[in-house]
């Protein structure tokens, strides 16, 4: 049985965000198919398989975020065609052919009662939340059948006896708490739904991958100390050559002044200082959700009109949103430019190890 894991698109990925399937289970699939969409900690990209066979089964729900390394999907190739996967409820067992033995008779399961005398371990918190709202802890035992009753296993209580399902739908959208309600009776849809709107309750929205990428990104780069120079330079050149953007050009400018000074292409890894053979440079890109960090690689060695293209690129990426997590690394240097939009100077954050140089 071939296990295709949730993969790690880049270093700083731990987990990745289940888009969509490109198949069912029972469908055919051949090496290099694309079987799903993943969004990592920098772009949504594409999951191939890398055996033929048969889908046997789906592990994750599109929307699910899966840790690194964890299996989404099996498929049955020709060497374990004779194989049977086992679904168990939490668990999924491969089983192989092996020779037939006898059975044990199985015993009679024993059924476990608690009689009211019975002393129930129940947790301060819960018995505390239960006496709230005159909860009958038998009841909630039974409907757990636990030995244990927490606060959790209370609140679950009170959420299926006084709430309709898309009551509780609404519930868990808006993040509202029981506290609010007057549980004497089922609670529908509209009547949450008029609690919402007369308390003008907000609604949160989820994070994507990317989005959390960029706060943890950001939350790192306002540790680092930063270091300001300004320099006036006389920018008639850029005029004269107008056919290129001003990016395009600082990109040009700066590599080569980067091939002139080692500093501006090395990094500190454990003891030694790290020397990129070329210049490489990161340049800042934005729609109105996330802000990306593209590379032109290699930027030393590119005519200005291949740089021009390649900026042209990005711009056609971005509106895609179709950036690979190829595309955001190997960079040495960046440049976030802000200057056709009429801003004359501004504080960049520095992103990761990239340093940046601003207009």
């Amino acid at each position: 049985m071939y296990e295709i894991v949730m993969p790690q698109l880049s270093d700083s990925m731990d987990e990745g965000k289940l888009i969509s399937w490109k198949v069912k289970e029972g469908q055919k699939v051949d090496v290099g198919d694309v079987i799903a969409e993943v969004e990592s900690d920098k772009a949504i990209m594409e999951v191939q398989s890398f055996k033929s066979g048969v889908v046997a089964e789906i592990n994750a729900k599109e929307g699910d975020v899966v840790p690194v390394g964890k299996v989404i999907a099996r498929i049955q190739t020709s060497e374990s065609k004779n194989e049977k996967v086992v679904k168990t409820p939490g668990t999924t067992v491969v089983e192989k052919p092996v020779a037939k033995q006898a059975e044990p008779k199985p015993k009679a399961p024993v059924a476990k009662h608690h009689s009211p005398q019975e002393t129930i371990n129940i947790s301060p918190k819960a018995r505390a939340r239960a006496a709230q709202y005159g909860v009958d802890m038998q009841s909630v035992l039974q409907k757990t059948a636990k030995d244990a009753l927490h606060v959790k296993d209370v609140e679950a209580y009170l959420r299926e006896h006084y709430f309709t399902p898309k009551a509780l739908q609404l519930l868990d959208r808006y993040g509202l708490d029981l506290a609010g309600f007057t549980l004497n009776h089922k609670i529908n849809e509209a009547e949450v739904q008029e609690f919402i709107d007369k308390n003008e309750t907000p609604l949160p929205q989820p994070l994507s991958q990317m989005q959390k990428a960029i706060i943890a990104n950001v939350t790192a780069s306002a540790q680092k100390p930063v270091y300001r120079l300004y320099e006036h330079i006389d920018a008639k050149l850029f005029v004269e050559h107008d056919a290129y953007s001003i990016t395009a050009w600082l990109i040009k400018i700066f590599a080569k002044v980067m091939m002139q000074h080692e500093a501006f292409r090395s990094r500190l890894q454990n003891d030694a200082l790290v020397i990129s053979p070329n210049a490489s440079i990161a340049v800042a890109v934005a729609d109105k959700k996330n802000l990306y960090m593209p590379v032109v690689k290699d930027a030393n060695k590119c005519s200005i009109a291949e740089i021009s293209a390649q900026l042209q690129s990005f711009k056609t990426k971005l509106k895609a949103n179709s950036f690979t997590a190829a595309d955001m690394q190997g960079s040495s240097f960046g440049i976030s430019n802000l200057g056709m939009l009429g801003v004359e100077s501004f504080d960049a954050m520095i992103n990761k190890m990239t340093r940046v140089s601003q207009r």
